[in-house]
């Protein structure tokens, strides 16, 4: 018998429909999707990611093992069972999810003194540098 992956449409099911605003928000299990959460009450949101890893035979294409679901959350990995319950409420899309990403690694590098350099701290609002437009 060929084990056949899970079709990306069919994995990514959940996340189209939570998009959509069709799926009511659910703690049971775990879907694969894009993300955001807070680290820390009043701190800035950071990406998150739930994936099917598809371990394949290049050759045939048939699954070699099982397919298990991974999870990211600010660049490092985490359980996702663990992080579902912070995570199904604030389903993002992918671009969303590229733009934070590619936000918190500018502002660690370039504004250090940015709420998004130190998501693991709340936001002071009286400190946080005001805009500037030039």
């Amino acid at each position: 018998m060929i084990r056949q992956p899970t079709p990306h449409a069919t994995a990514y099911a959940w996340h189209t429909a939570a998009l959509a605003g069709d799926e009511p928000v659910t703690t049971d299990e775990p879907q694969a999707g894009w993300f955001k959460r807070r680290l820390v009450k009043g701190g800035p949101f950071v990406p998150a990611r739930i994936w099917l890893e598809q371990p394949v035979d290049l050759g045939s294409g048939e699954l070699i093992d099982d397919e298990r679901l991974q999870c990211e959350v600010n660049g490092a990995w985490a359980d996702a069972a663990e992080q579902w319950p912070w995570l199904c409420g604030n389903p993002i899309s992918r671009a969303e999810f590229d733009y934070l990403t590619a936000s918190l690694a500018w502002s660690a590098q370039h504004a250090p003194d940015e709420p998004r350099a130190n998501p693991r701290q709340p936001i002071d609002w009286l400190k946080v540098p005001a805009p500037t437009f030039t």
